[in-house]
């Protein structure tokens, strides 16, 4: 299972491409869905967000995958950049009432000719009645940031209810925006690739995540590489 989740990740994403689900990767993460068959199996691409995975990849695959998070730091200025030239349209869903509206609101000043046909926040959702309006709009895109494993199972869901159009996660992307503004990490930050130190600093309840969960997804993608080697 490993390597058909390895030969997934990718640098270059088709923005056109449609009926496609995008999610990304890292170690946290990354122990979360190794524990879901369906959801692996049924993702078509994973980009890379986080250094570890990175390293670990140029080390054990001796691939060089660039990183790119979800989020305006990364792959997601250019790509809403393109959405917005193409006219597609786009539905959000992900953060609390509040934070998804001040998120809207940023994403249209940056963007101000990109479709947002429709918002949702994340949270108590009707997913099947979500799902049906999705589509009722003629949705081409839909952007997901409601955390692991949730965001992956409802685009699977969407498109199993018959969704055509591409879905992409996003984690805390939605959230951070309405907090930060578009760019919610400094610039150095980002360059170091500090941003977990940052996270730390910003959120302090990560600190579990950062300096326990990911020793412990380090050492299940290593032990999972090295029997599937067996195999």
């Amino acid at each position: 299972m490993i390597n058909n989740v390895l030969s997934k990740i990718t640098d270059h994403i088709d923005y056109d491409k449609s009926t496609q689900l995008v999610s990304y990767l890292n170690i946290y993460n990354y122990k979360i869905l190794r524990k879901n068959r369906e959801v692996l199996e049924r993702i078509d691409h994973f980009t890379l967000d986080g250094i570890m995975l990175i390293l670990f990849i140029r080390i054990f695959m001796g691939k060089k995958i660039k990183r790119k998070a979800p989020d305006f730091s990364s792959y997601f200025k250019d790509m809403f950049a393109h959405f917005e030239v193409k006219h597609k349209r786009i539905v959000f869903i992900g953060g609390s009432e509040s934070e998804i509206e001040k998120f809207v609101e940023i994403v249209k000043y940056y963007y101000p000719k990109l479709d947002v046909v429709a918002f949702f926040n994340g949270f108590n959702i009707d997913e099947e009645q979500l799902i049906q309006k999705v589509i009722s709009k003629k949705t081409d895109v839909v952007i997901i940031g409601m955390g692991t494993p949730l965001q992956e199972l409802l685009m699977i869901k969407m498109k199993k209810m018959g969704f055509q159009g591409s879905c992409f996660t996003c984690g805390a992307f939605i959230t951070q925006t309405a907090i930060g503004g578009k760019n919610y990490f400094p610039h150095l930050i980002d360059k170091l690739h500090l941003r977990w130190a940052f996270r730390i600093y910003k959120e302090p309840k990560l600190i579990k995540r950062y300096l326990l969960d990911y020793p412990v997804g380090l050492k299940y993608l290593i032990l999972d590489k090295y029997k599937s080697e067996e195999n």
